[in-house]
Protein backbone atom coordinates (compact mmCIF):
# COMPACT_ATOMS: atom_id res chain seq x y z
CA UNK A 1 0.00 0.00 0.00
CA UNK A 2 1.46 3.10 -1.16
CA UNK A 3 1.24 6.05 1.98
CA UNK A 4 -0.62 9.54 0.87
CA UNK A 5 2.37 12.06 2.35
CA UNK A 6 1.32 15.54 1.75
CA UNK A 7 -2.21 15.88 1.00
CA UNK A 8 -3.00 18.31 -2.00
CA UNK A 9 -5.06 21.68 -1.23
CA UNK A 10 -7.25 20.09 -3.25
CA UNK A 11 -7.65 17.18 -1.00
CA UNK A 12 -6.99 19.45 2.55
CA UNK A 13 -10.42 21.14 1.24
CA UNK A 14 -12.79 17.73 1.68
CA UNK A 15 -14.59 17.95 4.71
CA UNK A 16 -16.37 14.96 6.15
CA UNK A 17 -20.32 13.61 5.73
CA UNK A 18 -21.70 11.45 7.80
CA UNK A 19 -24.15 9.06 6.22
CA UNK A 20 -28.21 9.19 6.83
CA UNK A 21 -30.19 6.13 7.06
CA UNK A 22 -32.66 6.33 4.24
CA UNK A 23 -34.89 4.06 1.56
CA UNK A 24 -32.95 3.87 -1.05
CA UNK A 25 -32.36 2.80 -4.63
CA UNK A 26 -31.00 5.21 -7.34
CA UNK A 27 -27.53 5.55 -7.81
CA UNK A 28 -26.79 9.15 -7.41
CA UNK A 29 -23.21 9.85 -8.06
CA UNK A 30 -19.82 8.66 -7.17
CA UNK A 31 -18.79 9.84 -3.56
CA UNK A 32 -15.69 11.37 -3.84
CA UNK A 33 -14.87 11.93 -0.20
CA UNK A 34 -11.89 9.46 -0.14
CA UNK A 35 -10.41 10.57 -3.51
CA UNK A 36 -7.79 13.19 -4.81
CA UNK A 37 -9.71 13.85 -8.22
CA UNK A 38 -7.95 14.40 -11.41
CA UNK A 39 -7.25 17.39 -13.46
CA UNK A 40 -9.33 18.63 -16.59
CA UNK A 41 -7.87 17.15 -19.62
CA UNK A 42 -7.46 18.16 -23.44
CA UNK A 43 -5.48 16.92 -26.29
CA UNK A 44 -3.89 13.88 -25.52
CA UNK A 45 -3.27 14.29 -21.89
CA UNK A 46 -3.51 11.52 -19.27
CA UNK A 47 -4.46 11.91 -15.42
CA UNK A 48 -5.79 10.27 -12.43
CA UNK A 49 -8.27 10.27 -9.42
CA UNK A 50 -6.32 8.70 -6.79
CA UNK A 51 -8.56 6.64 -4.23
CA UNK A 52 -7.73 6.34 -0.72
CA UNK A 53 -8.13 4.18 2.53
CA UNK A 54 -10.11 6.50 4.67
CA UNK A 55 -12.03 9.71 4.20
CA UNK A 56 -9.90 12.99 3.40
CA UNK A 57 -8.28 15.27 4.20
CA UNK A 58 -5.73 12.72 6.58
CA UNK A 59 -1.91 12.46 6.51
CA UNK A 60 -2.36 8.73 7.06
CA UNK A 61 -4.49 8.02 4.17
CA UNK A 62 -3.07 5.25 1.50
CA UNK A 63 -3.96 3.96 -2.07
CA UNK A 64 -3.95 1.17 -3.76
CA UNK A 65 -5.57 2.42 -7.05
CA UNK A 66 -6.67 5.09 -9.09
CA UNK A 67 -9.14 6.02 -12.02
CA UNK A 68 -7.21 6.70 -15.10
CA UNK A 69 -8.51 8.67 -18.01
CA UNK A 70 -6.76 9.87 -21.22
CA UNK A 71 -8.32 12.60 -23.44
CA UNK A 72 -9.59 12.14 -26.14
CA UNK A 73 -11.74 9.45 -24.68
CA UNK A 74 -12.42 10.70 -21.44
CA UNK A 75 -12.48 13.06 -19.61
CA UNK A 76 -11.83 13.89 -15.78
CA UNK A 77 -12.99 12.54 -13.27
CA UNK A 78 -12.66 9.58 -14.59
CA UNK A 79 -16.03 7.77 -13.81
CA UNK A 80 -20.04 9.00 -13.69
CA UNK A 81 -23.23 7.43 -13.06
CA UNK A 82 -26.02 7.28 -15.68
CA UNK A 83 -29.44 7.29 -15.10
CA UNK A 84 -30.67 7.37 -18.42
CA UNK A 85 -32.59 3.65 -18.82
CA UNK A 86 -32.35 1.64 -21.64
CA UNK A 87 -32.40 -1.91 -22.96
CA UNK A 88 -30.65 -4.14 -24.93
CA UNK A 89 -29.95 -8.08 -25.71
CA UNK A 90 -28.50 -7.93 -22.21
CA UNK A 91 -30.98 -6.98 -20.45
CA UNK A 92 -33.04 -3.89 -19.07
CA UNK A 93 -31.45 -1.56 -17.02
CA UNK A 94 -32.01 2.04 -15.23
CA UNK A 95 -28.65 2.93 -15.75
CA UNK A 96 -25.00 2.11 -15.83
CA UNK A 97 -21.54 3.23 -13.89
CA UNK A 98 -19.60 4.29 -16.48
CA UNK A 99 -16.39 6.32 -17.82
CA UNK A 100 -16.74 10.19 -17.83
CA UNK A 101 -16.60 10.05 -21.42
CA UNK A 102 -19.33 11.09 -24.28
CA UNK A 103 -20.49 7.87 -24.72
CA UNK A 104 -23.74 6.79 -23.22
CA UNK A 105 -24.60 2.96 -21.67
CA UNK A 106 -25.75 1.89 -25.04
CA UNK A 107 -22.75 3.05 -27.19
CA UNK A 108 -21.38 0.82 -29.23
CA UNK A 109 -18.18 -1.81 -29.52
CA UNK A 110 -15.07 0.59 -28.46
CA UNK A 111 -16.82 3.93 -27.87
CA UNK A 112 -14.77 4.33 -24.26
CA UNK A 113 -17.43 3.51 -22.05
CA UNK A 114 -15.40 1.45 -19.80
CA UNK A 115 -13.89 3.37 -16.72
CA UNK A 116 -10.17 2.14 -16.07
CA UNK A 117 -9.30 1.40 -12.76
CA UNK A 118 -5.64 1.03 -11.79
CA UNK A 119 -4.38 -1.38 -9.35
CA UNK A 120 -1.52 0.34 -8.62
CA UNK A 121 -0.57 -1.92 -5.55
CA UNK A 122 -2.24 -5.28 -3.96
CA UNK A 123 -4.47 -4.34 -1.13
CA UNK A 124 -8.34 -2.89 -1.38
CA UNK A 125 -9.65 -0.27 -3.44
CA UNK A 126 -13.14 1.09 -2.53
CA UNK A 127 -15.17 2.64 -4.35
CA UNK A 128 -18.30 5.01 -2.90
CA UNK A 129 -21.50 5.99 -4.79
CA UNK A 130 -24.44 7.36 -3.16
CA UNK A 131 -28.12 6.86 -2.63
CA UNK A 132 -31.17 8.51 -2.89
CA UNK A 133 -34.64 7.52 -2.05
CA UNK A 134 -36.97 6.02 -4.21
CA UNK A 135 -40.16 3.17 -3.91
CA UNK A 136 -38.28 1.10 -6.66
CA UNK A 137 -35.77 -1.28 -7.45
CA UNK A 138 -33.27 -0.43 -9.74
CA UNK A 139 -30.59 -2.18 -12.06
CA UNK A 140 -27.20 -0.86 -13.38
CA UNK A 141 -24.85 -1.90 -15.49
CA UNK A 142 -20.97 -1.66 -14.82
CA UNK A 143 -18.37 -1.30 -17.60
CA UNK A 144 -15.01 -1.69 -15.70
CA UNK A 145 -11.48 -2.55 -16.33
CA UNK A 146 -8.74 -3.08 -13.54
CA UNK A 147 -5.37 -2.26 -14.93
CA UNK A 148 -2.84 -4.01 -12.82
CA UNK A 149 0.48 -1.14 -12.34
CA UNK A 150 0.81 -3.39 -9.18
CA UNK A 151 4.31 -4.28 -9.81
CA UNK A 152 3.77 -7.64 -9.49
CA UNK A 153 2.04 -10.65 -11.23
CA UNK A 154 -1.28 -11.37 -9.30
CA UNK A 155 -2.78 -14.66 -8.90
CA UNK A 156 -6.56 -13.67 -8.80
CA UNK A 157 -8.56 -11.11 -7.43
CA UNK A 158 -11.85 -10.43 -5.84
CA UNK A 159 -15.18 -7.60 -6.05
CA UNK A 160 -17.09 -7.35 -3.47
CA UNK A 161 -19.70 -5.10 -2.36
CA UNK A 162 -20.17 -3.34 1.30
CA UNK A 163 -20.45 -0.24 3.04
CA UNK A 164 -17.49 2.27 4.22
CA UNK A 165 -13.96 1.94 3.15
CA UNK A 166 -10.30 0.84 4.32
CA UNK A 167 -10.70 -0.54 7.87
CA UNK A 168 -13.96 0.69 8.21
CA UNK A 169 -15.55 -1.74 5.52
CA UNK A 170 -18.53 -3.86 6.09
CA UNK A 171 -19.54 -6.55 3.66
CA UNK A 172 -23.19 -6.05 2.45
CA UNK A 173 -25.34 -9.52 3.51
CA UNK A 174 -27.37 -11.26 1.82
CA UNK A 175 -31.31 -9.62 1.72
CA UNK A 176 -30.18 -5.99 2.65
CA UNK A 177 -30.81 -4.69 -0.98
CA UNK A 178 -27.36 -4.72 -2.47
CA UNK A 179 -26.88 -7.11 -4.48
CA UNK A 180 -24.72 -8.58 -7.98
CA UNK A 181 -27.17 -9.16 -10.88
CA UNK A 182 -28.19 -13.16 -10.95
CA UNK A 183 -31.03 -12.09 -13.78
CA UNK A 184 -29.43 -10.00 -16.70
CA UNK A 185 -27.40 -12.17 -19.56
CA UNK A 186 -24.21 -10.35 -19.83
CA UNK A 187 -21.52 -13.19 -21.04
CA UNK A 188 -21.18 -16.16 -22.88
CA UNK A 189 -23.46 -19.15 -21.91
CA UNK A 190 -25.84 -16.05 -20.58
CA UNK A 191 -23.62 -15.35 -17.50
CA UNK A 192 -24.48 -12.74 -15.19
CA UNK A 193 -20.99 -11.84 -14.41
CA UNK A 194 -17.61 -12.47 -16.50
CA UNK A 195 -14.39 -11.20 -17.62
CA UNK A 196 -12.27 -11.20 -20.49
CA UNK A 197 -9.00 -9.99 -21.55
CA UNK A 198 -9.39 -7.32 -24.05
CA UNK A 199 -11.13 -8.07 -27.72
CA UNK A 200 -8.05 -8.61 -30.22
CA UNK A 201 -5.94 -10.91 -28.81
CA UNK A 202 -7.83 -13.82 -27.71
CA UNK A 203 -10.69 -15.84 -29.31
CA UNK A 204 -12.98 -16.03 -32.20
CA UNK A 205 -15.07 -13.50 -33.94
CA UNK A 206 -18.13 -15.79 -33.58
CA UNK A 207 -17.93 -15.65 -29.98
CA UNK A 208 -19.53 -13.57 -29.82
CA UNK A 209 -18.16 -10.90 -32.00
CA UNK A 210 -18.27 -7.22 -30.39
CA UNK A 211 -17.61 -5.72 -33.36
CA UNK A 212 -19.44 -6.78 -36.80
CA UNK A 213 -17.19 -4.85 -39.38
CA UNK A 214 -14.28 -6.67 -37.14
CA UNK A 215 -13.52 -10.31 -39.12
CA UNK A 216 -10.06 -11.00 -37.38
CA UNK A 217 -9.71 -13.57 -34.90
CA UNK A 218 -7.20 -12.97 -31.62
CA UNK A 219 -3.20 -12.59 -31.99
CA UNK A 220 -2.56 -15.11 -29.43
CA UNK A 221 -5.90 -17.51 -30.06
CA UNK A 222 -7.99 -16.97 -32.57
CA UNK A 223 -10.33 -19.72 -31.66
CA UNK A 224 -11.07 -19.34 -28.11
CA UNK A 225 -11.43 -15.99 -25.58
CA UNK A 226 -9.22 -15.44 -22.27
CA UNK A 227 -10.53 -14.55 -18.73
CA UNK A 228 -10.70 -15.36 -14.85
CA UNK A 229 -13.57 -17.69 -14.49
CA UNK A 230 -15.63 -15.88 -11.83
CA UNK A 231 -17.10 -17.32 -9.00
CA UNK A 232 -20.17 -15.92 -6.82
CA UNK A 233 -19.87 -17.42 -2.99
CA UNK A 234 -22.85 -15.01 -2.21
CA UNK A 235 -24.89 -12.34 -3.60
CA UNK A 236 -22.66 -10.07 -2.85
CA UNK A 237 -18.91 -11.14 -3.98
CA UNK A 238 -17.42 -12.04 -7.00
CA UNK A 239 -14.31 -13.77 -6.89
CA UNK A 240 -11.41 -15.09 -9.57
CA UNK A 241 -11.07 -18.88 -9.69
CA UNK A 242 -8.37 -19.38 -12.53
CA UNK A 243 -8.02 -18.99 -16.06
CA UNK A 244 -10.31 -19.91 -18.61
CA UNK A 245 -8.38 -19.84 -21.98
CA UNK A 246 -4.67 -19.64 -23.33
CA UNK A 247 -3.46 -16.54 -21.36
CA UNK A 248 -1.96 -18.69 -18.42
CA UNK A 249 -0.44 -20.72 -20.38
CA UNK A 250 1.50 -18.61 -22.20
CA UNK A 251 2.30 -16.15 -19.69
CA UNK A 252 1.71 -17.53 -16.17
CA UNK A 253 0.02 -15.05 -13.84
CA UNK A 254 -1.63 -12.09 -14.66
CA UNK A 255 1.21 -9.86 -15.88
CA UNK A 256 1.70 -6.19 -14.50
CA UNK A 257 1.61 -3.84 -17.08
CA UNK A 258 5.27 -3.18 -16.99
CA UNK A 259 6.03 -6.71 -17.27
CA UNK A 260 4.06 -7.28 -21.08
CA UNK A 261 5.99 -8.28 -24.07
CA UNK A 262 6.87 -5.51 -26.52
CA UNK A 263 4.86 -5.81 -30.16
CA UNK A 264 4.90 -4.59 -33.33
CA UNK A 265 1.94 -2.74 -33.51
CA UNK A 266 0.03 -1.22 -36.95
CA UNK A 267 -1.61 1.76 -36.68
CA UNK A 268 -4.14 1.59 -39.60
CA UNK A 269 -6.39 4.01 -39.55
CA UNK A 270 -5.48 6.41 -36.52
CA UNK A 271 -8.45 5.78 -34.85
CA UNK A 272 -8.95 2.56 -33.37
CA UNK A 273 -6.62 0.76 -31.63
CA UNK A 274 -3.89 -0.63 -33.23
CA UNK A 275 -3.53 -4.09 -34.74
CA UNK A 276 -0.74 -6.25 -33.30
CA UNK A 277 1.43 -8.27 -36.23
CA UNK A 278 4.33 -9.66 -34.34
CA UNK A 279 5.30 -10.17 -30.62
CA UNK A 280 8.67 -10.58 -29.09
CA UNK A 281 8.77 -14.35 -27.77
CA UNK A 282 11.94 -13.56 -25.87
CA UNK A 283 14.03 -15.02 -28.84
CA UNK A 284 13.01 -12.58 -31.58
CA UNK A 285 10.17 -11.04 -33.57
CA UNK A 286 7.24 -13.81 -34.12
CA UNK A 287 5.38 -12.44 -36.87
CA UNK A 288 1.61 -14.15 -36.76
CA UNK A 289 -0.53 -12.09 -38.96
CA UNK A 290 -0.45 -11.35 -42.62
CA UNK A 291 -1.78 -9.34 -44.81
CA UNK A 292 -3.46 -9.77 -48.58
CA UNK A 293 -4.78 -6.65 -50.53
CA UNK A 294 -7.37 -8.23 -52.04
CA UNK A 295 -9.14 -9.38 -48.38
CA UNK A 296 -11.13 -5.62 -48.46
CA UNK A 297 -12.48 -6.27 -51.92
CA UNK A 298 -10.22 -2.94 -52.38
CA UNK A 299 -7.15 -3.26 -54.47
CA UNK A 300 -4.46 -0.72 -53.52
CA UNK A 301 -5.76 0.36 -50.76
CA UNK A 302 -4.45 -1.84 -47.32
CA UNK A 303 -6.88 -1.48 -44.37
CA UNK A 304 -7.51 -3.84 -41.00
CA UNK A 305 -10.16 -6.18 -43.16
CA UNK A 306 -7.01 -7.00 -45.22
CA UNK A 307 -5.00 -8.95 -42.00
CA UNK A 308 -5.90 -12.40 -41.61
CA UNK A 309 -4.18 -14.51 -38.68
CA UNK A 310 -0.91 -17.00 -39.92
CA UNK A 311 -1.51 -20.80 -40.02
CA UNK A 312 0.66 -21.82 -36.51
CA UNK A 313 3.15 -23.83 -38.94
CA UNK A 314 3.53 -20.16 -41.09
CA UNK A 315 4.12 -18.45 -37.81
CA UNK A 316 8.06 -17.29 -38.40
CA UNK A 317 10.92 -15.67 -35.69
CA UNK A 318 12.73 -12.48 -37.38
CA UNK A 319 16.52 -11.41 -35.36
CA UNK A 320 15.29 -8.06 -33.40
CA UNK A 321 16.94 -5.66 -35.86
CA UNK A 322 14.80 -7.54 -39.03
CA UNK A 323 11.76 -4.86 -38.73
CA UNK A 324 12.10 -3.83 -42.21
CA UNK A 325 12.29 -7.20 -43.31
CA UNK A 326 8.85 -7.97 -41.45
CA UNK A 327 7.66 -4.98 -42.83
CA UNK A 328 8.28 -5.96 -45.87
CA UNK A 329 6.06 -8.91 -45.40
CA UNK A 330 3.54 -7.46 -44.73
CA UNK A 331 3.10 -5.21 -47.76
CA UNK A 332 5.30 -2.37 -46.73
CA UNK A 333 3.15 -0.95 -43.67
CA UNK A 334 4.76 1.27 -40.92
CA UNK A 335 5.17 -0.83 -37.84
CA UNK A 336 5.74 0.83 -34.24
CA UNK A 337 7.46 -1.27 -31.54
CA UNK A 338 5.47 -0.81 -27.82
CA UNK A 339 4.43 -2.42 -25.22
CA UNK A 340 0.95 -5.51 -25.81
CA UNK A 341 -0.80 -3.47 -22.51
CA UNK A 342 -3.97 -4.86 -23.13
CA UNK A 343 -2.00 -8.20 -21.48
CA UNK A 344 -2.70 -6.35 -18.33
CA UNK A 345 -6.17 -4.97 -18.59
CA UNK A 346 -9.13 -6.92 -17.96
CA UNK A 347 -12.22 -6.18 -18.62
CA UNK A 348 -15.14 -6.73 -16.43
CA UNK A 349 -18.76 -7.20 -17.12
CA UNK A 350 -21.61 -7.42 -14.09
CA UNK A 351 -24.28 -5.72 -12.93
CA UNK A 352 -25.65 -4.21 -9.29
CA UNK A 353 -29.27 -4.46 -8.33
CA UNK A 354 -30.22 -1.77 -5.81
CA UNK A 355 -33.37 -2.88 -3.91
CA UNK A 356 -35.97 -0.02 -2.60
CA UNK A 357 -35.05 -1.91 1.03
CA UNK A 358 -31.73 -0.78 0.71
CA UNK A 359 -31.17 1.78 3.85
CA UNK A 360 -27.77 3.20 3.36
CA UNK A 361 -27.19 6.59 1.94
CA UNK A 362 -23.98 4.64 -0.04
CA UNK A 363 -22.70 1.70 -1.12
CA UNK A 364 -18.93 0.85 -1.61
CA UNK A 365 -17.94 -1.07 -4.94
CA UNK A 366 -14.57 -2.81 -3.19
CA UNK A 367 -11.57 -4.17 -5.43
CA UNK A 368 -9.07 -6.74 -3.57
CA UNK A 369 -6.23 -8.56 -5.31
CA UNK A 370 -3.76 -11.00 -4.04
CA UNK A 371 -0.37 -11.42 -5.34
CA UNK A 372 1.53 -14.55 -7.49
CA UNK A 373 3.91 -16.20 -5.24
CA UNK A 374 7.44 -15.70 -6.19
CA UNK A 375 9.32 -18.52 -7.56
CA UNK A 376 12.54 -19.35 -5.82
CA UNK A 377 15.88 -18.70 -8.00
CA UNK A 378 16.91 -22.15 -9.80
CA UNK A 379 19.68 -22.18 -7.54
CA UNK A 380 18.17 -21.36 -4.07
CA UNK A 381 16.72 -25.29 -3.34
CA UNK A 382 20.37 -26.30 -3.84
CA UNK A 383 21.16 -23.72 -1.33
CA UNK A 384 18.79 -24.17 1.05
CA UNK A 385 19.96 -27.68 1.11
CA UNK A 386 23.55 -26.56 1.56
CA UNK A 387 22.59 -24.45 4.44
CA UNK A 388 20.87 -27.71 5.90
CA UNK A 389 23.43 -29.94 5.44
CA UNK A 390 26.26 -27.05 7.15
CA UNK A 391 23.55 -26.74 10.24
CA UNK A 392 23.45 -30.78 10.95
CA UNK A 393 27.27 -30.85 10.20
CA UNK A 394 28.09 -28.01 13.10
CA UNK A 395 25.34 -29.92 15.45
CA UNK A 396 26.97 -33.14 14.96
CA UNK A 397 30.40 -31.30 16.25
CA UNK A 398 29.40 -29.88 19.00
CA UNK A 399 27.78 -32.72 20.15
CA UNK A 400 30.92 -34.48 20.32
CA UNK A 401 32.66 -31.81 22.12
CA UNK A 402 29.98 -32.35 24.66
Amino acid sequence: MKNLGKLSAAALAIAATAPMAAHAATISGWNTDNVVLGGPVSGTATDASVVYDRTLPDANAATNGQIYYAAPEAGDPGLRVSNTGYTTGQGTFDGCILASSTAECNSGFQSGKRFKQQLTDTGPVDLVFDVTTTDSDSLYQVFHRIVNLSGQKLESFSVQLGTGVGSGFQASTDGDGLAFSSSVELGPNNEAAFSQFPFGLFGSTEQPNPNPNFTLGGFFDTADRSGFDLNSPNEDTLTSDGFYGRYGAIFGDWLDQSMAPDGLLWDFDGVSDPLVMAWDNGLGWEVRRGIDDSLDGVMGTLSAKDVYSLDESLWETYAYDDIADIEEFLKGVMLEQDSIEDLANLNLNYAIALGSNFTGSSFTLRVDTNPAAVPLPAAAPLLLVGLGALGFARRRRASRKA
